[in-house]
């Protein structure tokens, strides 16, 4: 399906790209400390932040992987589900770490505040599985747009996934977390404005009638909204959907990235502001699925050759990339591949940003004591570099898993550690625990994750349950450790 970009779309990802980069440049203007590469002084407005918060989150992933759970055969609209679990899932990191982490003032990450509330060591435990799930993340969000280009430009995945690391290393390496935030506004106003357009484009270009659309459509149950299944294997019912997008996102929120965005905010009022309006902004979730039921009414009328039908079978996220190949004029299609860039990159500069600043305050300024300002923030840069060549190399490892589905990987893979980062971020609000107490903790949350995953429930389970476990058996820790040392003291 690979057919090669044409020059003026060429020309028009390019102009993109320019303009995206002078942009973020120009609004973030210079930076002269640490704090302001990675903390932007606090001087961002609320609503760029809000805007950041979710491009963070809407990745290509999103952008053509929701589009094909919808097309796919037996596929439906129950990631609506989801959606809903996402949204409630930012209220509650506004409800519960917005504050906390505003007021820190001796704390330079999240993972610091997490060793302060409960022990150090364990702050550094917490900050290694950060970086990992980090990786884990961006290895599933590069490899999605990757895939896609692929598709379009005929590169091939290491190609694609080298031109996507080496963008997001630039923006990311201008000015921190400035451009990263002034850059994932712009790609996220670009990311509408190619979904809007993707569903009028299509709509206006199919034969039926609303009328007779949606009965095509209810013909195939894809108008089907909630699933109250009870089964504990069904992905995504409205239980693991909901408890696990709250589970998620608490457990999201207690990564660098959250602390970063919320430093940057002029005011803890402006912080809240981020979250709660980040939540309404998923309504932009609504406009893919849109797009996914688009797409079957099109190919409904037009019909896939064999060929396209086959591979849809070995890699089924790739109809809206065969779409934008086949059907977009060229020019326009350009805007299309500059969007998918848009929703690969403003994930991948604030994976950059989170793991250079994590690396910088917890191994390399420890290391490398009385530099100066002018030094740390070139070594951040570098240490940016260095990611980003990680984050290719896991890229390709994860490409043999792309079968499975993007969507269903970017879900799955990370909740293998979620359920340790949840109950590390609760404990720490609690201020309950200690090293030992939290590592006999974790060890439950791995059994339980790796039994859940052995009795085929849903991923979505795996984060809510694993974090409550370790929980629980911290508390339980606690408390008997305390009645030992009352009787020990009693005797």
């Amino acid at each position: 399906m690979a057919t090669g970009l044409s020059a003026p779309d060429i020309g028009v990802v390019v102009l993109v790209m320019l303009l995206v980069t002078w942009l973020g440049h120009y609004l973030s203007g210079t930076i002269t400390s640490r704090r302001g590469f990675f903390q932007a002084d606090g001087t961002l407005p609320w609503w760029a932040v809000s805007a950041s918060i979710l491009a963070t989150l809407v990745s290509a992933v999103t952008f053509v992987s929701v589009p094909a759970a919808v097309f796919a055969p037996g596929g439906d609209l129950t990631y609506f589900q989801v959606i809903i679990g996402l949204a409630l899932g930012k209220i509650a990191v506004a409800l519960v770490l917005v504050r906390p982490f505003y007021e820190s003032r001796t704390a330079n990450t999240s993972y610091e505040y997490i060793g302060q509330r409960i022990d150090r060591p364990t702050g550094e435990i917490s900050m290694y599985l950060g970086l990992v799930l980090n990786i884990i993340n961006s290895g599933v969000k590069i490899l999605a747009a990757s895939l896609v280009l692929d598709v379009i430009t005929g590169w091939g995945l290491p190609g694609c996934a080298l031109f996507i690391v080496a963008v997001s290393i630039l923006w990311s390496t201008l000015a921190g977390i400035k451009t990263v935030i002034w850059t994932d506004f712009l790609l996220f106003v670009l990311f509408c404005l190619g979904a809007v357009f993707a569903l009028v484009y299509i709509s206006f270009n199919v034969q039926q009638s609303l009328a007779q659309a949606w009965l095509t459509l209810d013909q195939q149950a894809k108008l089907v909204l909630f699933d109250f299944s009870t089964d504990p294997a069904t992905r995504y019912s409205i239980w693991a959907a909901v408890l696990g997008g709250i589970a998620l996102n608490i457990a999201q929120g207690s990564a660098q990235g959250t602390w970063q965005r919320v430093k940057a905010c002029r005011s803890q009022r402006d912080a809240h502001k981020a979250y709660w309006f980040a939540a309404l902004f998923y309504v932009m979730h609504l406009v893919i699925l849109g797009v996914g039921l688009a797409l079957v009414i099109f190919y409904s009328e037009q019909g896939l050759p064999a060929e396209v039908s086959q591979r849809l079978g070995e890699q089924p996220d790739l109809i809206f990339p065969y779409f934008i190949v086949t059907e977009i004029p060229t020019g326009l299609s350009g805007l299309f591949i500059a969007a998918i860039f848009a929703a690969a990159i403003s994930t991948l500069d604030s994976a950059l940003a989170e793991s250079s600043d994590l690396t910088m305050n917890h191994i390399y300024s420890r290391l490398v004591r009385g530099a100066s300002e002018r030094h740390y923030i070139n070594a951040s840069r570098g240490l940016m570099v260095l990611w980003g060549g990680a984050f290719f190399g896991v890229t390709l490892l994860f490409s043999r898993y792309s079968a499975e589905g993007l969507l269903n990987l970017t879900f799955k893979l990370p909740n293998y550690v979620y359920g340790a980062i949840l109950g590390s971020i609760l404990l720490a609000r609690m201020g309950t625990g200690r090293l030992s107490t939290v590592l006999a903790g974790f060890a439950v949350a791995c059994a339980v994750t790796a039994w859940l995953a052995g009795q085929g429930v849903a991923f979505f389970f795996w984060c809510p349950l694993a974090g409550g476990a370790m929980v629980l058996t911290v508390v339980l820790l606690e408390r008997l450790l305390q009645r030992l040392r009352v009787r020990a003291w009693e005797g």
